[in-house]
């Protein structure tokens, strides 16, 4: 019981300064430099004590230096803020070892081993990263070279190879840490993208899932208590033929809403069929669905088609699908006996069809998130009609699967102008 609470005030001490949003990255020079200030604070602590007892003040003016160094990076960790500092309390201590090992020589230079491992962390770049640790380990070299007896006495070959001997193992040392930490943090950083990927396709789920089942429980609750109220009592045929009209409209709703979760499910997941067809032509076999949609509401659909031919490569029923959408939304947004106007026109390596309505138009706040996945919000249209604000993410995905760009222009009261265009062949 008591090693499990130990184990846990030091676990909550490594963790000092990292929170729930915190990267994976960033998480273990976190822990890295916790773990370098819980080994090294209490050495320095000790340092200091030694020497005043021992009344030899100069060690303990470097010992009270390395523990202003330690507070402030532990000051660092608690803020959460200033991180940058962390490479510069790291650099302080290192030369401040360096001072007190060839001043008293009591061997401090191996305390560079602690701090190249943690500077392995704390580098953002592999270079700075080399250069430190190349630099801390030549002078650790040194100033084990400088304990030699009759060092001057030696030929050069022999301190040649002695500083080779020391040398080296300390470069296979640097080389081993950087090798691992570019594996390690290569797979934290695959690991934090797929987590990530995963949070937001979690998150994108659970509100697709929320606004279908709220937005399918008042058409479905319709239908059912209306057929309860059929089945309770003898109406007459004209009260009948009411209550058909709404089962028939609340089933309209509903399937409209199922709709388009499926469209958005099939543009996440399919590729289509692409074939090269001539877009003034395509437009011209889809006009008559447009305009019997319109019809339902007394409005004109006015196609100006381009004079050159516009040819271009896409899948045709989810083109359709995005134009039929772009009209539909034109139509519900429009008083009757309006007309909409979809012009085709050529630009450099771009087809371009707009859109035109003189509806209600979209606030000019709401026009950056009309694109975003339920960002247009459920707006009713001029007889009511209602809307799921799932249309638009959708034309948004389709259009961008063909390399092309759907954007808008609308003045609130004045009307609505979407422009898509597709590369040309």
């Amino acid at each position: 019981m008591t090693q499990e609470k130990k184990l846990n005030l030091f676990q909550k001490f490594l963790r000092t300064g990292v929170h729930d949003d915190t990267s994976f990255i960033e998480i273990q020079r976190a822990y890295m430099f916790n773990l370098f200030i819980l080994i090294g604070s209490p050495f320095a602590i000790l340092s200091l004590i030694i020497n005043l007892t021992h009344s030899a003040y100069l060690p303990a003016v470097v010992n009270m230096a390395q523990l202003i160094s330690f507070s402030i990076a532990l000051w660092v960790s608690l803020k959460g803020r200033y991180k940058e500092l962390r490479v510069f309390v790291l650099i302080s201590l290192t030369v401040l070892s360096m001072i007190a090992s060839y001043i008293y020589h009591n061997s401090g230079e191996y305390r560079f081993l602690l701090m190249i491992l943690a500077a392995i962390i704390l580098f953002d770049k592999d270079w700075h990263y080399l250069l430190y640790a190349m630099s801390t380990a030549a002078v650790f070299v040194l100033l084990r070279l400088s304990y030699t007896p009759n060092l001057e006495q030696l030929p050069i070959p022999e301190i040649i190879a002695t500083c080779l001997k020391m040398f080296l193992p300390l470069l296979l040392f640097i080389l081993a840490l950087l090798y691992f930490k570019t594996i390690y943090f290569k797979n934290l950083y695959q690991l934090e993208s797929t987590n990530m990927e995963l949070r937001f396709a979690k998150d994108e789920k659970e509100r697709i899932l929320g606004t279908v089942a709220h937005d399918l429980r008042t058409p479905i609750s319709n239908i059912s208590g209306i057929t309860k109220l059929m089945q309770a009592e003898e109406l007459p045929k004209e009260e009948q033929q009411k209550l058909f009209a709404l089962i028939d409209h609340a089933s309209h709703s509903a399937l409209m809403l199922i709709n388009d979760l499926l469209q958005h499910n099939e543009n996440n997941s399919a590729d289509g069929q692409l074939k090269t067809v001539e877009l003034n032509q395509q437009l011209t076999e889809w006009y008559p669905s447009f305009e019997f949609r319109a019809r339902q509401k007394k409005i004109r659909v006015n196609v100006q088609y381009c004079a050159e031919d516009l040819p271009v490569t896409i899948d045709t029923d989810r083109i359709e699908r995005v134009l039929g959408n772009l009209v539909m939304n034109a139509i519900k947004f429009s008083p009757e006996h309006s007309q909409i106007i979809v012009i085709t026109r050529k630009e450099p390596n771009f087809a371009l069809i707009t859109v035109t309505d003189h509806g209600i138009g979209i606030p000019h706040e709401k026009q950056d998130s009309i694109f975003d996945l339920f960002g247009h919000g459920k707006r009713s249209g001029t007889a009511g009609e209602k809307g799921f604000g799932m249309g638009l993410s959708i034309c948004k995905q389709i259009v961008e699967q063909h390399k092309g760009k759907i954007t808008v222009e609308s003045e609130e009261g004045e009307g609505t102008v979407f422009s898509v265009r597709l590369p040309l062949v």
